[in-house]
């Protein structure tokens, strides 16, 4: 009898341990997605010492770790390429909660990065497009009708997009948490999250020469394209690709 209470606590305790691995343990205000195995994704991480890693001065595509040397206004830098892993980055949002972006890992859907600055006017025309479907983007020469799409696969959820706002609505200026929830009252999209990139981090990874800028990372947060401005590889991908 004792060993047949012994085994129904064991099976008990593992099923608890398994139930706390499958579900989230907390939710976020704006809803947003949790992975409760974030922690098992290797982060690459952003201070990494050069020369090597992305963001290092380089010459040849032999000084960076992901054999990629771009030249960059400011010089040479060891940039990202398809197939990398983006850093982890967590960073408070419109509602104040501080967010994991690897918590929109194995999610099973790719997730579109949109880099963006609050004095910006195309990241304007898309915060627009997407929320209330205007088609003043039209006007942006860089913008194609075959893109209509993706904001469908936004809104459906079939596609997430996290919104990283690094200047505010002066260039130059450091975004702040005022910017972020102007620019939500602005545009109130529940499916976008904002995040604040107060310190540059995420701006430093990325080195975006041209707003807006918008790549893609599939579920494992791996880069399936990457670029410094526009978002064109990206809105591609998605409206011509099989997925």
């Amino acid at each position: 009898m004792k060993v047949c209470k012994l085994m129904g606590l064991v099976l008990l305790t593992n099923f608890i341990f398994s139930q706390e691995n499958q579900f989230p343990i907390f939710s976020y205000i704006g809803g947003w997605p949790v992975n409760p195995k974030s922690d098992t994704i290797e982060d690459p991480g952003f201070d990494l010492p050069c020369p090597g890693p992305t963001g290092c001065d380089c010459q040849t595509n032999a000084d960076c770790y992901n054999q990629n040397c771009r030249a960059h206004p400011k010089g040479n830098y060891c940039v990202p390429k398809a197939g990398d892993l983006i850093p982890r980055f967590e960073a408070i949002d419109q509602f104040g909660e501080s967010v994991d972006l690897y918590d929109f890992a194995h999610q099973g859907k790719m997730t579109l990065i949109e880099m963006s600055a609050a004095w910006c006017s195309p990241c304007n025309d898309v915060a627009s497009w997407l929320t209330t479907n205007d088609l003043k983007i039209r006007e942006n020469p860089w913008w194609k009708d075959g893109y209509l799409p993706v904001r469908g696969l936004i809104e459906s959820g079939e596609v997430q997009l996290v919104n990283i706002m690094f200047e505010g609505k002066e260039k130059k200026t450091t975004a702040t948490i005022d910017d972020i929830l102007s620019w939500h009252s602005k545009y109130p999209d529940p499916n976008v999250p904002i995040l604040l990139d107060e310190y540059r981090i995420m701006h430093s990874w990325v080195k975006p020469t041209g707003l807006p800028c918008i790549f893609l990372v599939d579920e494992n947060m791996r880069l399936i394209n990457y670029t410094n401005r526009g978002l064109t590889d990206a809105f591609l991908y998605l409206t011509q690709s099989k997925k």
